[in-house]
């Protein structure tokens, strides 16, 4: 009884076929038209058969009952598998058009309009912290994979945040130009005949002095990169804050305001 309690679709269609076989055999014996036993038999026989036929109609309701819903679950695995994976496009898609947008502002608040020509920009998020001040050498998310090399050079939409110290798979380290071990070329922005060279130093701006004792430099002149060196020409730095006199090295020495605030950093680009 447990067998068949556990095998209802097997056993119904045994039972029909055990029906039919008696059928047949009692059809054969009682083959006499004129016989009251055979009208009676061929009565039974189509009720029975009336019956077979209802329950069988059942069974084929049921098993194509149970494929089609085999068949619309399929359709609806398949369905959120396609919807998943639009919603990943989507998500790709919005990222792409966000770095786009911060490669546009970059352009055109730092004016490279030559970026487009000689320059590639890659945007990245800093990931990770490193050393006790995190302002002067961090890790971004992008790396070899997206073309960037050690000395590439480091921007946001204030202008220079420094330069690729290092880099690998999935990774890079940027050291700011507000660390004690940067140096960096710059000109005046307003009389780009005027060299000088500025550095980190300990309390998180940049100083340095001009190439030429008789320059003109004054307090509140832009800086920017002379494209001698590492980084291309025209990144902006910062503003001069102070300018005073090196009786000792004749030359004139300059602090600066970084255009950079390097504490509210959080997605940088990198010009390749």
């Amino acid at each position: 009884m447990r067998w068949i309690k556990e095998h209802k679709l097997i056993s119904i269609l045994v039972a029909i076929l055990l029906a039919l076989v008696i059928l047949f055999v009692v059809t054969t014996l009682v083959d006499n038209e004129d016989n009251p036993a055979s009208g009676a038999v061929r009565g039974g026989m189509a009720a029975v058969s009336e019956t077979f036929s209802s329950v069988a109609d059942v069974i084929r309701e049921n098993v194509t009952g149970i494929f089609s819903y085999k068949a619309l679950q399929e359709e609806i695995e398949q369905l959120e598998a396609e919807n998943a994976d639009l919603k990943r496009q989507l998500a790709e898609t919005k990222l792409d058009r966000e770095d786009l947008e911060q490669l546009q502002e970059l352009s055109e608040l730092l004016n490279y309009q030559y970026f487009s020509k000689e320059f590639d920009m890659v945007t990245a998020d800093i990931t990770s912290l490193d050393g006790s001040n995190w302002t002067n050498i961090f890790t971004i998310n992008k790396g070899t994979e997206a073309g960037i090399e050690a000395g590439d050079a480091v921007v946001n939409n204030m202008g220079l945040v420094g330069r690729i110290q290092a880099t690998g798979e999935g990774w890079s380290k940027v050291i700011s130009v507000i660390d004690e071990g940067t140096q960096v070329s710059f000109k005046l922005e307003r009389d780009r005949k005027q060299l000088g060279i500025v550095s980190g130093n300990s309390v998180g701006n940049v100083s340095g002095y001009m190439m030429d004792a008789e320059s003109t430099v004054a307090e509140g002149d832009v800086i920017v990169t002379s494209g001698l060196g590492t980084y291309p020409e025209g990144l902006l730095i910062g503003n001069v804050k102070t300018v005073a006199y090196n009786s000792n090295t004749l030359l004139k020495e300059i602090t600066v305001e970084p255009a950079v605030n390097f504490k509210g950093l959080e997605k940088v680009a990198v010009i390749k």
